[in-house]
């Protein structure tokens, strides 16, 4: 069995992840751990069963400062304060709203998380806010433009050297998104490009390492 799982629970909320799944697979050699909606109320446990012995998880999805979703339609928690036991002892890579939040709260260790993370059009018009910057007025090409700049920043920066080395991690990240961030400005190409520009400083800015 791999050393390594990715959990990348099935919805469309998460269908612009899926380019970054396929490169942690091919990368670390990692296997693919889903949830299905349709599925049976089991297929938490087989998560549970499938990540028991492994060293590194990434988990690519939703979540808050006390969980991590399995589902975030159906409200299913995946990780929350009952067995938040199981992340325990493992490298944690947590690509999902106030996952930083989430690490700070149980306090684990050897970890990379990420703030709010304005992926979705419920996204900009619940929370309104990205620390102090107005989101509420973006529209669907805002968002795609986003969703895609953060997955190819993270496509650039995720190898086995960075995973290594949490310096070098954040050194690529900021980079490799201050790449996009020139490319959004100079093109133009969608109405709130300059929000969106904002939006990906933020992106690594807040990236939480421990």
């Amino acid at each position: 069995m791999s050393k390594i799982v990715c959990i990348y629970p099935q919805d469309d909320t998460t269908d612009f992840l899926r380019p970054l799944c396929d490169h942690i697979c091919a990368t670390f050699d990692a296997m693919e751990v889903g949830y299905d909606i349709s599925g049976g109320d089991n297929q938490t446990e087989i998560i549970y069963n499938k990540i028991e012995d492994v060293k590194t998880i990434f988990f690519l999805g939703h979540g808050e400062s006390t969980c991590l979703y399995a589902s975030i339609i159906n409200g299913t928690q995946l990780f929350n304060k009952d067995n938040v036991s199981l992340l325990e002892n493992k490298q944690l890579f947590l690509l999902a709203c106030n996952s930083d939040q989430f690490i700070n709260t149980y306090k684990l260790s050897e970890a990379i998380g990420f703030g709010f993370l304005p992926t979705s059009i419920y996204d900009a018009r619940h929370v309104r806010k990205l620390h102090s910057m107005r989101i509420e007025h973006l529209k669907e090409n805002d968002i795609d433009s986003y969703n895609t700049a953060i997955v190819n920043a993270l496509i650039n920066t995720l190898s086995e050297e960075t995973m290594e080395d949490s310096h070098l991690f954040a050194e690529r990240l900021k980079f490799s998104t201050c790449e996009k961030i020139v490319n959004i400005l100079l093109q133009k190409e969608t109405p709130n490009y300059r929000i969106v520009a904002d939006a990906l400083y933020y992106f690594y800015k807040d990236v939480n390492i421990r």
